[in-house]
């Protein structure tokens, strides 16, 4: 069976990890770039997406504008295809607070720990301006 490398493809932190800590808790290494590690929460991510083969060819996907150089979308097409989700192996976009954004190739357990941590978040915030 395939296996996600849990990396950066491309983007600001290009070849760094992409680590779970927890059910709720994932997180980008950032000894590759010696830099301290960026946790990937609502207070610095401003938004994602996952990111699939249609999106990719349609290019109507608003944060993989100026991440990728065009020559490698069709190896992304591959990352990014149905068959890869089957298998536990999500392509995700990635946009920071800051303005950083990256692509990255996550496995089930991360996508998870993002998807839990974002939407958790998304849910309180509601409720408190209720």
């Amino acid at each position: 069976m395939a296996s996600a490398k849990n990396i950066v493809l491309a983007g600001d932190y290009a070849s760094c990890r992409v680590f779970r800590m927890n059910a709720a808790l994932a997180y980008i290494s950032g000894t590759m770039k010696k830099i301290e590690d960026i946790f990937l929460t609502p207070e610095t991510v401003a938004g994602f997406e996952t990111l699939t083969e249609d999106m990719i060819r349609s290019g109507k996907s608003p944060l993989l504008t100026g991440v990728l150089d065009p020559a490698c979308l069709l190896t992304l097409r591959l990352h990014a295809s149905e068959a890869m989700q089957k298998k536990g192996i999500y392509t995700i976009a990635v946009k920071f607070q800051d303005g950083k954004r990256c692509l990255m190739e996550i496995d089930e357990k991360v996508y998870q720990a993002v998807c839990r941590r974002m939407q958790g978040e998304h849910i309180v915030k509601q409720e408190e301006e209720f």
